[in-house]
């Protein structure tokens, strides 16, 4: 964590020139920025702690920034300081999910193509040839971005100038890129046929994943919302789903991931949904017998202390195969043999 307060000049001396950036004999980092100065003309400084230095210089440059260190005319801040600013002025106002994909996209398609570029320097044609070179890549061995990841880096790249502007790092823009063109891609539903076959195939033997493939087929749930199912979400008597949360992976930033349990993608995926009355019968044979196992004391609908991972769970991939199955035991070449959750 990290936190700053205010100090005199004489109680601490820095160890680094220019940056201002020490550590301190407990092994915390310290940075130091004049924070204000007295009607006298002394300088008040503004101290930032942490234990990582990287985590210290980046808010140290956003509260330089917040403190009107940086001017126009300076040449010293870097676009990836700058970006790493506005990403750290996030983290308190978006989802955690939704800060790992900002962090992953800047660090893999702005970064490299304008990390070192000075921030007093940044004008319109630069930054849209910039943004060229982003959509597509002089490096042969980096493929062309398509219309959703370019548009995604066109709106951070002005979003971060628009962030720089209010901070008056630089003057405000407008920058205009053509994006690629938007590819429709068409996928094949399960035919009326294949869905039956499927009904038939889970009603054979309900288990909780084989009913997350017909809830997320006949209701539309997303693969995360599936795994963070938990029966208080059922109303088994009004026949009813509520959506309250969903389950994804997201990047830690040191090479690592972890789950996490968040609300919905939106506002309006907060929704109640009425439940198919074949869907409900399995449904109410499903949570009888969870609740004469041992495993009701989970509240998860996949009677497990934890949620199986999206990645695990490819709806598509799992109706084809389970259809694929089905048909192949009513030919007799093999048997279903499912015991899965």
């Amino acid at each position: 964590m990290v936190r700053w307060v205010s100090k005199t000049q004489e109680e601490t001396k820095m160890a680094r020139r220019g940056e201002n950036i020490r550590k301190r004999k407990d092994g915390r980092w310290e940075g130091r920025y004049i924070k204000a100065r007295t009607s006298e003309g002394k300088i008040q400084w503004g101290y930032v702690y942490g234990t990582v230095y990287a985590e210290v210089k980046r808010v140290l440059i956003q509260k330089k920034a917040e403190a009107g260190f940086y001017k126009l005319k300076r040449t010293d801040l870097t676009f990836e300081a700058l970006a790493e600013v506005w990403l750290h002025s996030l983290r308190n106002s978006i989802k955690e999910s939704t800060y790992a994909h900002y962090s992953y996209t800047l660090h893999k398609y702005l970064l490299p193509v304008l990390s070192k570029a000075p921030v007093a320097s940044l004008e319109e044609s630069f930054l849209e040839q910039a943004m060229q070179q982003i959509i597509v890549p002089t490096d042969a061995a980096h493929t062309p971005l398509g219309n959703s990841s370019a548009r995604e880096c066109l709106s951070m790249l002005r979003r971060i100038c628009k962030y720089a502007a209010h901070l008056r790092l630089i003057r405000p823009m407008e920058l205009e890129v053509a994006l690629p063109k938007a590819i429709d891609k068409i996928s094949a539903p399960l035919s009326p046929v294949e869905q039956q076959r499927l009904y038939h195939y889970v009603q054979e033997n309900p288990t909780p994943r084989k009913i997350g493939l017909l809830l997320g087929l006949e209701l539309g749930l997303r693969i995360g919302e599936i795994c963070g199912l938990q029966w208080g979400d059922f109303d088994l008597k009004l026949g009813t789903l509520k959506i309250n949360r969903t389950v994804c992976r997201i990047s830690c930033g040191d090479g690592h991931t972890k789950v996490v349990i968040q609300t919905p993608k939106t506002r309006t995926s907060r929704r109640e949904i009425p439940i198919p009355k074949q869907i409900l019968l399995m449904l109410k044979k499903l949570h009888g017998n969870a609740s004469n196992s041992t495993s009701s004391q989970h509240p998860l609908l996949f009677n497990s202390p934890k949620p199986p991972l999206p990645r695990t769970y490819h709806i598509r991939k799992a109706c084809t195969f389970l259809v694929q199955r089905k048909r192949r035991s009513v030919l007799g070449q093999s048997g279903s043999g499912d015991t899965g959750q």
